[in-house]
């Protein structure tokens, strides 16, 4: 990946919707050059998919709660079956594998505190592999990208 690919990342993780035209006229390249690079990039794995971004507020997803999780058996077997259901949970946007006190790092939005402790009662304290859950419910967003720095 050279330092066209590079600028051309940034472009599309600031505005995925550009089209070849208007980054070749940032760029100082013809549109055809930048749509090969796009094509190559995506097919390198650069770039996974293209998606658009919604607001929480709007639809009704303004609660984030962080979870930490610990779990009893660390097995594969175990862990990965407690990793299988989490990821079948509708809910659960982020979940990440984690070192520390906890095993894992949850992220779920909800529009209620109430819906969070229904999700929590009903869904995640069916699942027989948790020793322990510590929640955090989110105050303020105060900064959120989903970009990655490329230099």
């Amino acid at each position: 990946m050279d330092s066209i690919d590079k600028k051309i990342l940034e472009i599309l993780q600031t505005d995925a919707m550009k089209t070849a035209k208007e980054m070749a006229g940032e760029l100082a390249l013809t549109p055809t050059p930048i749509y090969e690079r796009i094509r190559k990039l995506e097919n390198q794995g650069f770039i996974k998919q293209y998606v658009a971004l919604l607001d929480a507020d709007l639809i009704g997803q303004n609660i984030v709660v962080f979870m930490n999780i610990a779990i009893k058996e660390h097995q594969t077997e175990a862990r990965n079956e407690f990793v299988n259901q989490m990821k079948a949970l509708d809910a659960v946007s982020e979940l990440y594998h984690t070192s520390g006190s906890f095993d894992f790092l949850v992220k779920v939005r909800f529009n209620t505190i109430k819906e969070y402790k229904d999700f929590l009662v009903n869904e995640v304290a069916s699942i027989p592999n948790i020793s322990d859950i510590d929640s955090q419910i989110v105050l303020e967003e105060i900064k959120y990208s989903t970009k990655l720095n490329l230099s």
